[in-house]
């Protein structure tokens, strides 16, 4: 049975009811949260982990509550996969993005989940697979996003908008 994985980033609001119903209803059918940053509120960070399994790295927007409790990058292991997860935690334009988060994931990995553009993105640099949740805050220039992943085999992921 595939473990189902909740991948979201640049989320920027204090709890959890200010997410879409959308992304409510799909945290009740998951087994794991995964968040790559920019909460900006401790709150949020405390809702999400009591509710699933949680992994998550502090981002660039974050308060020094949020860095003092979560790290600056993380590694797990899924069903024998490796997923580096990284924000940047500097922030900065997004050009090159994928070279400066590979740079903080030191370790070797088979995938690497970032945010910080909120632009969803799935594609692959040698063997490596990056995922970019986009952003679960309603935005302007992108849609609401996050990354639906299904590890058994291999790593299935489908980006939503919400």
């Amino acid at each position: 049975m595939p473990i189902k994985v909740l991948v979201l980033s640049d989320t920027h609001c204090e709890s959890i009811k200010q997410l879409s119903p959308k992304l409510l209803y799909e945290i009740e059918n998951v087994d794991i949260i995964i968040h790559a940053g920019d909460y900006t509120h401790i709150s949020l960070v405390e809702e999400l982990a009591s509710l699933k399994t949680f992994y998550g790295v502090y981002g660039n927007m974050d308060s020094y509550e949020i860095k003092n409790r979560l790290p600056e990058k993380l590694v797990i292991e899924l069903e024998g996969f490796k997923i580096g997860i990284a924000h940047p935690s500097e922030g900065g334009p997004p050009f090159g993005i994928k070279k400066r988060v590979k740079a903080l994931i030191k370790e070797k990995t088979d995938a690497i989940v970032f945010g910080h553009t909120h632009k969803a993105e799935l594609s692959r640099v040698g063997d490596i697979l990056y995922m970019n949740p986009g952003s679960a805050k309603s935005s302007f220039l992108h849609p609401q996003t996050y990354i639906l992943l299904d590890v058994s085999d291999k790593l299935y992921p489908k980006i939503v908008k919400i």
